[in-house]
């Protein structure tokens, strides 16, 4: 069966959440001199709305994976390559099954020495800034799978020298994207309200971080975030692909599933410790997210 990468909206998708969704700025340790990293993950865990400076590349080794980057969700199968661009909201799904995806993070300040003095660095990084999803069966799949399996060997052998070799690969994977994707040039401007909409889109998720013990409606929300209830609406869709209830409701029950692991506390304590002010709203949001009434899951994970 031929691999197909597929993106459709949110609302089409039954959302699983099992791990602690906290939704924000991801401040990753990287080397100032090598700012790279790889790791593997297999899926089981559901990774919040979250997003970072770093350009990520998925490489789906085994299994399906659902990633969502802004309000599309890319449903990958195995061999399936998705680049999530710096500054992009992006979060994973919790799957059924196992699978297995390298991760590899790294800066566009490792190009930066080369870049420097040609023409190529006004279109490598505006490239870099959304997501590209690659499929088994075109030239460049083919192209960009073959330096990230190498990417992966070198990084696991780690034998002399490899960084310098890790580094060629990476530049092999950006003179193959200048080569074959449309390239667009961003303008001062253009940048200027893509920072600006990161640091409102922050604002809300800190908020929510520090405020969702507590009641929290449009009002509140859009006042944090400096906009119109009318406005804010509209623009946390565009940017989440959920409305914000729905982020509420996913954030509270994820911070609910890891009380119900990690504390002793009664299924009442919990729900009202998550933000939820009455058990029947806590037990009705929690089964429709997950699937399972608070109670049952505390059955089968702490059996």
């Amino acid at each position: 069966m031929k691999s197909t990468c597929i993106s459709f909206y949110l609302a089409d998708l039954y959302i699983l959440v099992e791990d602690v969704m906290q939704g924000s700025f991801e401040k990753t340790v990287l080397e100032p001199d090598f700012p790279f990293r790889l790791f593997f993950n297999d899926g089981y865990a559901n990774v919040p709305h979250h997003w970072h400076e770093d350009i990520e590349i998925i490489y789906l080794v085994e299994g399906t994976l659902r990633v969502g980057t802004n309000k599309n969700i890319w449903k990958l199968m195995q061999g399936d390559i998705l680049i999530i661009g710096s500054g992009e909201i992006h979060y994973f799904f919790q799957e059924k099954d196992f699978s297995n995806r390298a991760v590899i993070q790294f800066r566009t300040s490792i190009y930066d020495s080369f870049l420097s003095c040609t023409k190529d660095t006004k279109v490598i990084k505006p490239m870099l800034s959304h997501s590209i999803c690659l499929t088994k069966g075109n030239e460049i799949h083919t192209l960009m799978e073959k330096h990230i399996k190498d990417i992966i060997k070198e990084h696991s052998e780690a034998k002399e020298g490899y960084k310098l070799i890790l580094k060629a690969r990476l530049y092999d994977l950006a003179g193959i994207l200048l080569r074959h994707i449309p390239k667009q040039e961003y303008s001062s401007q253009e940048l200027s309200h893509e920072q600006e909409r990161l640091k409102k889109i922050e604002s809300v998720f800190q908020f929510v971080e520090a405020n969702y013990q507590n009641s929290i409606d449009l009002d509140d929300i859009s006042k944090a975030a400096g906009f119109s209830k009318y406005y804010f609406t509209r623009f946390f869709k565009e940017n989440t692909g959920m409305t914000f209830l729905e982020y509420l409701n996913n954030f509270r029950v994820t911070k609910a599933q890891w009380l119900i692991m990690e504390e002793e506390s009664s299924i009442a304590e919990i729900a009202y410790k998550s933000g939820f002010n009455s058990i029947k709203t806590f037990n009705r949001v929690f089964k429709n997210i997950t699937g399972r009434t608070p109670m049952e899951y505390k059955r089968t994970n702490k059996s």
